[in-house]
């Protein structure tokens, strides 16, 4: 039986940034300008800063070999505070919370078994109040009233802790309780799921395969990639690596990248269906799959009928290749986005168009997502690793859309870290979703390589495994 007798805990750095997205769309910023522009996002320093994360080892003993470590990555997404989601997280949180909270619970536990420890840990870690570091950002920055959800975010908290500290006995007043960052749960059930695959002697896919009595991962994911800004340099590394579904093309500039009509895009759309046909070949068919991040419904004021014309546009466009778009409205909560794409999904099928519709804002967590596919309001769901917490969330939320009928794009973001990226082709091999984000990380070349050798070596070595037990005939 293995124990964990240490914790170690580093800061690491993401493969890419943390962006306020709201200031970006509020009026372009050239990018040498965003580590310095003054952010309208709660939480950020700066509306571009490089993406924090932290590596936590669990020292393990019991083993065949000794003293052994796992490591799992704790990262967030690039686009922190926005439509639902956690503030920008920050390695001095992460720091704070394995220090108070994960060490206490950790050290000296035997691990049976990943699923059961990691949903027992995810809640502990939930619900803790802990002190936060003195250099922690005061999520200030932002106008008007703070929402509940931003009232009660981890920044925010650290404000509260420090007023509380100040106050005498009498004064003191109970401080308010929520979900520790989800970045901290996704980074020590990476490590936990690392931890029992050792012991077992087998790979992380196998042992999510085997708790949640799923079939033995025996094929490789469909990958889908990211372009960042590099819209067309990137769609061409895309198409000669073959991408499953491309370019998802970033828009945080919607003058430039859209047009005030939506006619850029448009273009944009054209040329990318011309480089899949002098590049790719034929035989190279992959789903054009847009992520506009709301700006449909910006250059729309929000009205169906009009970001049904631009949807209609886009995939005239793209034909005879499929279409798909992810997030064409952002609205102010999760049931008017849930509401807005189901009506969007409605004149779809009323005008017998084809484009898919891919829910990514306000779908972060489990309930979410579940949202989403009991009303119908998608045909697609991203899932975005990092902001459900523990990865049995993650693998809930990939069966929960097999039963639906919903198709599962395992995401993500590029500011996660090459061992968070590993370990999400392991809960890809084991739950099968239609696609696999390519991450971390906006070059194209390095999150594609990482995503498909990991997944190479692994289908590789449990395929040696199984052929060294079969019996000879």
């Amino acid at each position: 039986m293995i124990r964990v007798v240490q914790i170690v805990a580093v800061p690491a750095q993401g493969g890419y940034y943390a962006e306020d997205l709201a200031a970006l769309q509020a009026h372009p910023i050239p990018v040498p300008d965003r580590y310095t522009a003054a952010p309208v996002t709660p939480g950020f320093r700066a509306v571009r800063q490089p993406a924090e994360a932290v590596s936590v080892g669990l020292v393990l003993d019991g083993l065949p070999a000794g003293r052994q470590i796992v490591w799992g990555d704790c990262a967030g997404v690039a686009y922190g505070g926005k439509g639902g989601r956690d503030p920008v997280f920050y390695a001095a949180e992460g720091l704070a919370v394995i220090e108070q909270v994960i060490g206490p619970a950790l050290l000296g536990r035997e691990l049976t078994s990943f699923r059961e420890v990691a949903a027992e840990l995810d809640s502990q870690i939930a619900s803790a109040r802990i002190r936060m570091p003195d250099d922690m950002p005061r999520a200030e920055g932002g106008s008007g009233r703070l929402s509940r959800r931003e009232a009660l975010s981890p920044l925010n908290l650290l404000r509260a802790v420090r007023e509380e500290m100040t106050r005498s006995p009498e004064e003191a007043a109970p401080l308010p309780v929520r979900r520790q960052h989800t970045a901290v749960r996704y980074g020590i059930s990476q490590a936990l799921l690392a931890a029992v695959a050792l012991a077992r002697g087998v790979t992380m896919a196998e042992v999510i395969a085997d708790e949640w009595g799923l079939p033995p991962p025996d094929a490789p994911i469909p990958i889908h990639a990211q372009s960042g800004g590099e819209r067309c340099h990137n769609a061409d590394k895309m198409i000669v690596r073959r991408a499953a579904s491309l370019p998802h093309a970033l828009v945080d500039d919607i003058p430039e990248q859209l047009g005030r009509d939506g006619s850029r895009l448009v273009q944009y759309v054209r040329w990318l269906k011309e480089r899949i046909g002098r590049l790719g070949g034929e035989d190279y068919r992959p789903v054009l799959h847009l992520d506009v991040h709301g700006a449909l419904g910006r250059i729309s004021g929000d009205e169906p009928g009009r970001v049904l014309g631009h949807l209609y546009a886009l995939e005239q466009a793209a034909k005879p290749y499929p279409l798909r778009v992810e997030c064409p409205v952002m609205m102010d909560s999760r049931a008017a986005q849930i509401e807005m794409m189901k009506t969007l999904r409605g004149y779809i099928r009323a005008r017998r168009m084809s484009v898919q519709l891919a829910a990514d804002e306000w779908a972060d967590t489990l309930e979410d997502i579940q949202a989403f596919i009991e009303a119908g309001a998608a045909d697609m769901i991203q899932i975005k690793m990092p902001d459900l917490g523990g990865l049995h969330h993650t693998v809930e939320a990939v069966l929960a859309c097999r039963a639906g009928g919903v198709g599962a794009l395992l995401g993500g973001s590029c500011a996660e870290t090459d061992l968070s990226a590993r370990v999400s082709v392991h809960a890809a091999l084991a739950t099968r979703p239609d696609a696999i984000l390519a991450k971390p990380g906006m070059g194209v070349d390095e999150g594609m390589m990482l995503v498909h050798n990991e997944m190479a070596r692994t289908l590789a070595w449990i395929r040696a495994r199984q052929a060294e037990t079969a019996p000879s005939s």
